[in-house]
């Protein structure tokens, strides 16, 4: 598949494990939104994505590296907190939760798109 579309089958597959990753996170933080002292973890992926595409734009093999399939970097955030300690914001984690989910459903449309192209390149009909 590489030769068809590069290294954008694995952009796409990079992005998507990091929304999955980062779905897991933003339902743990909302499972914790009452629990004392608990601080609300994410994943950061604008700095890798950067990266990623500079790789690939190169040719590189690097987006097979374990940070690369981690998809992201884990932040604790630091910012205000309740009395109890805990720093959910509960419609903050909810609408992240919600353009997490849109992300991660635009992508695989783009994936989906990519091996309908794939299929009409290899049949030769469109």
């Amino acid at each position: 598949m590489s030769h068809l579309f590069g290294d954008l089958f694995a952009a796409v597959e990079t992005a998507m494990r990091f929304r999955v990753s980062r779905q897991g996170l933003l339902a743990a933080n909302v499972a914790n939104a009452d629990t004392p002292g608990y601080r609300r973890v994410d994943l950061r992926f604008d700095d890798r994505l950067d990266r990623t595409l500079g790789l690939a734009a190169r040719g590189g093999r690097h987006l097979e590296s374990v940070e690369a399939r981690h998809g992201g970097r884990l932040v604790r955030d630091r910012g205000r907190s309740r009395m109890d300690g805990n720093n959910v914001n509960l419609d903050r984690e909810l609408v992240q939760l919600s353009r997490n989910a849109g992300a991660f459903t635009e992508q695989a449309a783009v994936l989906s798109r990519m091996i309908a192209m794939r299929r009409v390149a290899i049949d030769g009909r469109g």
